[in-house]
């Protein structure tokens, strides 16, 4: 009965509300009880409006603002592209997450809840890492340059991981400038432990490739082509101990789309078997988002 709700239409919506406050909480936490008070900077946008404050920190500009609404300000220029050029449902739920995060950011006091900063940088890399894993795993986005990443990808076809480890980069040098090289280190440490998390909780930036093994692949292919806008290969197979033949069906799609994939094949069979592996190059004709974008609009008309 629960697994049937959570796989309705209504189910997911209440699932996705959920991941996207309790990504918000992990923010908020991570944010003002751990990096803020132990001079901690955190990887991405909110780690750049931690550098803005604290060269302002001497001004009005610092007694105004906290980081997590400068995180917010940084990001309306980003939020207005996603809607631009990375469709409308990626962007609404990408501005949902941002504003989120910045109304609990203003909730949860900023406390220093622990003194040592080698504890408070594995907490909150451990929290902040949790956070952002939930969003990918359940196709979202917190947000930040993520949204530059995509766009670069969109317009070049290629996974930009050099976007991540720059930001970062600029973010840990700003720390070692602002506050010394030491916590500079401790702000490596963060960031490396909140990807690590994020790893752990769902892959990276990266295409993927799906097999299914399911009972009726004619209308599992159907359910999938009515939400990802992806081609289905469907493979001949056989079973190794019934000796049955099997129709494989096979799936090359993105990370945040693979949510929705499951979502869709389990929606017809809940026993199918998928199996997702990594996919290290993908030439051909692969649609980016703008793309499938067009595609839908096609398919209505």
């Amino acid at each position: 009965m629960l697994t049937s709700f959570v796989r309705s239409s209504q189910g997911q919506r209440i699932l996705s509300g959920l991941v996207l406050w309790l990504s918000a909480l992990c923010f908020a936490v991570a944010l003002n009880l751990f990096y803020v008070p132990n001079l901690i900077f955190s990887n991405g946008v909110p780690g750049l409006a931690q550098i803005i404050l604290a060269v302002f920190k001497d001004t009005p500009l610092a007694n105004l603002l906290t980081a997590g609404n400068l995180y917010f300000i940084l990001n309306i220029p980003l939020m207005i592209l996603s809607w631009l050029y990375l469709g409308r449902r990626f962007s609404i739920l990408t501005v949902t997450s941002i504003f989120l995060s910045t109304l609990v950011s203003n909730w949860v006091p900023i406390q220093q809840v622990t003194d040592n900063t080698l504890l408070a940088a594995i907490a909150g890399g451990v929290i902040s890492g949790i956070g952002v894993g939930l969003l990918i795993k359940f196709g979202m986005s917190s947000g930040g340059f993520d949204i530059i990443a995509l766009l670069i990808a969109k317009k070049t076809g290629r996974n930009v991981g050099f976007m991540s480890f720059l930001t970062n980069g600029l973010v840990i040098v700003g720390a070692g400038f602002l506050n010394s090289w030491e916590y500079a280190l401790y702000s490596c440490i963060a960031i490396f432990i909140a990807g690590m998390v994020i790893d752990a909780i769902h892959t990276g930036e990266q295409r993927l490739t799906a097999f299914v093994i399911c009972q009726d692949p004619n209308q599992v292919v159907k359910a999938i082509q009515e939400r990802v806008i992806r081609g289905v290969t469907l493979l001949e197979g056989q079973g190794a101990f019934s000796h049955q033949p099997k129709q494989v069906l096979m799936v090359v799609l993105s990370r945040y789309e693979l949510y929705d994939l499951q979502q869709a094949v389990l929606s017809v069979d809940s026993q199918a078997f998928i199996n997702v592996v990594q996919s290290t190059m993908v030439t051909g004709n692969f649609l980016n988002r703008e793309q499938q974008a067009d595609f839908r609009k096609e398919s209505v008309v």
